[in-house]
């Protein structure tokens, strides 16, 4: 009897000791697993992978340094600055987001995390001052002014008694604030049939009865028709593309003639058509000399030529790159501010300067 239960003891003891070791090898594999499926994409599965994306990121750091170089004539100390954060972004957001390196860190032009805390008050009390109609308040617009915000008073004042252009006026957002630094008109221009209505509404909220000229064309390289998409929907990128829709397209040159437009300032904003805008407006350029905010950041050729463009016929004026937002690794909204070099204010102090500057190697 006293062995039968010596033997049932024994296997009550095995039994028990198979399970907890069964139990642990579960719980071990289980969190192993979870793991593996947590932590490993951080480091970029296997590390062969790992390296072949070390070694791609930094083929391409080379090759972008090389190709931003052309850029780079004649720019500021701060201008450098912004494009040494561009080339930094665009490895940041290609390779590094999964793939953390070591001793890589991404960070703002020192400018710009001032501003952004300044930007962050300041939104809050737009609130109470205009009326968007649930359109976001967005800082190169109420923040940057699309570049004047900082501009020195040499430019303020040239165009203060001037006309002004505004090419992608979307909802009219831009108008709220240009308005503010002339005392002429501002001709804006958008052909997507939601921006034109909503645009409309938000001047009869905020009160703003003239002063301006709402233009429902598209602008361009050329005078004629386009055939493209429209829709019910409020739109920020609206992009000129294949639709069964006519739309009738003009250029800066044709407009300054029609309206006999003096102006002082040009904003273009057209979601990657820039080029073609600023081709359609060189004589204007040329002639009338204005300042421009061009965005730059939609596509490459935006970026890449738009500067060189604009170098083979103005050969005393001053460029310079922004940045006008403030989500880190994001370059979106920087734009190529441009303007006369009698502009130049020697004697006011800015944030930027002309030092020799050679460009920063990550």
């Amino acid at each position: 009897m006293r062995r039968a239960v010596s033997k049932s003891k024994k296997f009550l003891y095995t039994f028990f000791i198979f399970l907890f070791f069964g139990v642990i090898y579960l719980i071990y594999y289980d969190i192993f697993e979870f793991l593996k499926k947590q932590i490993v994409p951080l480091k970029a599965e296997p590390l062969s992978l790992f390296h072949e994306r070390r070694i791609e990121a930094e083929i391409f750091k080379e090759h972008a340094i090389k190709k931003f170089l052309p850029l780079r004539k004649g720019l500021s100390k701060h201008s450098n600055e912004v494009l040494d954060y561009v080339i930094n972004s665009m490895i940041y957001q290609g390779f590094l987001k999964n793939n953390k390196f070591e001793k890589f860190e991404l960070s703002f032009p020192k400018y710009i995390k001032k501003y952004k805390e300044q930007w962050l008050i300041e939104k809050e009390k737009l609130k109470d001052s205009i009326n968007l109609d649930g359109i976001r308040a967005a800082p190169e617009v109420f923040y940057f002014h699309h570049g004047l915000r900082f501009a020195n008073s040499k430019i303020l004042n040239y165009i203060k008694n001037k006309d002004m252009i505004d090419c992608g006026c979307f909802v009219g957002d831009s108008l709220l604030v240009l308005k503010n630094y002339t005392n002429k008109t501002i001709y804006c221009y958008d052909f997507y049939k939601p921006n034109i209505e909503k645009f409309k509404k938000i001047m009869k909220l905020n009160k703003i009865c003239n002063g301006y000229k709402l233009i429902p064309m598209a602008i361009g390289a050329q005078i004629g028709q386009i055939e493209t998409e429209q829709n019910n929907d409020i739109n920020v990128a609206a992009v000129i593309k294949k639709g069964k829709e006519t739309i009738k397209i003009t250029t800066i040159d044709e407009e300054i003639k029609k309206h006999n437009i003096n102006v002082g300032f040009i904003k273009v904003d057209v979601e990657g058509d820039g080029m073609n805008v600023i081709k359609g407006a060189i004589n204007t350029i040329k002639t009338q000399r204005p300042v421009l905010s061009l965005a730059v950041y939609h596509n490459s050729e935006e970026l890449f030529d738009m500067k060189p463009f604009l170098e083979q016929y103005l050969n005393d004026y001053v460029f310079e790159f922004k940045l006008q937002a403030f989500q880190l690794g994001n370059f979106a909204e920087m734009i190529l501010f441009v303007y006369p070099k009698e502009l130049v204010d020697e004697n006011e102090t800015t944030r930027e300067n002309n030092e020799t500057y050679l460009p920063m190697i990550i």
